[in-house]
């Protein structure tokens, strides 16, 4: 498992230079909106990217999962800090992790071209490429990036130069086992709920306890043959109603997310972006133990990202601070925040123990987070 131990992030977004170090099995990202929370998860990502474009590509769709139709070209040149020099174009992320060391750096110019050449290089395929030129749709220019990604995994480095235009949307690559996963905020509207759950059924009947702390009437989750063949996914009532999950509210499809995720990330590093969308404050307390016990038990680090007060302070009541007295705490509290400096815009972190937050929690008020 690559447990990441520290992080430096240079030119990456809104990011000019950002250094974190010392953190722990569970890693709480907190700030204010546009204070960098998600580009953390995304710089997290990239350490463990292939030296490939469709790798970037699946890091960048992330942010666009509601709406997947946006231009690859622009999102691509966006994850560049634009406060640097637009003629080179650069950025790079390194970490120090228990199995050795992890780098992700993508350097490279942007030019204009003229549309014709475009589609000489364009990686449209040629049925593709026919309707730009029959129908006269060429544009007279084209903006192109030729680059290097570079990326090292422990002892090994690999370089793999890259060259595409603002005409290109699609990227093939070599799909291997993830180390490292990533639960957006709004994942859980577009995902088999179902499909590591109902394989175990330890894992199934500790789900379904979860979900009757929503819902007492839940008897079971499973897939439903429809009259059209196809399956779907549905919640079997104590009296044997069958509800298909789309008449329930986004509370259950998140927990039945999140539980899937962890399976997932078994032995390496689950992301969790806003964790607080679609759940009820109320339920924190019920989740978030269950969340935090199997990522011990399956050996999974947590980096949390979230703007709640309310989820901050049931995830620090999982420290149990007040009766234990372990010598590691469990819970890291990294605040990140967008400053203005003399070079423009920045984000700058506070890394804390959940302990120190804990204990000074009224002093911190809503200062946690900013």
């Amino acid at each position: 498992m690559a447990f990441i131990k520290s992080i430096e992030i240079n030119q990456f977004r809104g990011i000019q230079r950002l250094a974190i170090s010392d953190f722990s099995n569970i890693n709480l990202i907190v700030g204010d909106n546009n204070s960098g929370k998600t580009t953390f998860l995304e710089a997290i990502q990239l350490l463990f990217a292939k030296s490939q474009l469709s790798s970037i590509k699946n890091v960048i769709n992330q942010r666009t999962l509601l709406n997947p139709g946006n231009n690859f070209y622009t999102s691509f040149i966006k994850m560049f800090n634009m406060e640097q020099d637009k003629e080179n174009l650069e950025f790079d992320i390194y970490a120090n992790t228990y199995t050795g060391p992890l780098e992700f750096e993508l350097r490279g110019q942007e030019k204009i071209i003229a549309g014709e050449d475009a589609l000489q290089v364009s990686k449209k395929s040629v049925r593709n490429r026919t309707p730009y030129r029959t129908a006269g749709f060429t544009p007279e220019t084209v903006r192109e990036f030729v680059g290097t990604i570079i990326t090292q995994n422990e002892k090994k480095t690999m370089e793999k130069e890259i060259r595409f235009t603002s005409l290109d949307n699609v990227f093939s690559g070599v799909v291997s086992k993830k180390e490292v996963h990533y639960i957006p905020s709004f994942g859980h509207l577009r995902y088999d709920l179902l499909q590591n759950i109902v394989e175990n059924q330890e894992y199934k009947k500790l789900a379904i306890d979860i979900l009757r702390q929503f819902d007492e009437s839940i008897k079971d989750i499973c897939y439903i043959k429809a009259d059209d063949e196809s399956y779907f996914e549905a919640i079997i009532t104590e009296r044997g109603v069958v509800m298909p999950f789309s008449v329930y509210g986004d509370g259950i499809k998140k927990i039945l997310y999140i539980l899937n995720k962890m399976f997932d990330a078994t032995d390496s590093i689950l992301l969790i972006d806003e964790i607080e969308t679609g759940l009820h404050k109320k339920y924190y307390e019920t989740l978030f133990p269950v969340v935090f016990a199997l990522a011990n038990k399956l050996n999974v680090q947590l980096f949390i990202a979230t703007h709640s007060i309310e989820a901050i302070d049931a995830i620090l009541k999982y420290g149990n601070y007040e009766n234990s007295n372990r010598n590691t705490d469990p819970i890291k509290v990294i605040t990140l925040k967008k400053v203005n400096e003399n070079t423009g815009s920045n984000i700058v972190a506070r890394n804390v123990t959940g302990k120190y937050v804990y204990e000074n929690r009224k002093v911190f008020e809503f200062e946690v987070r900013l």
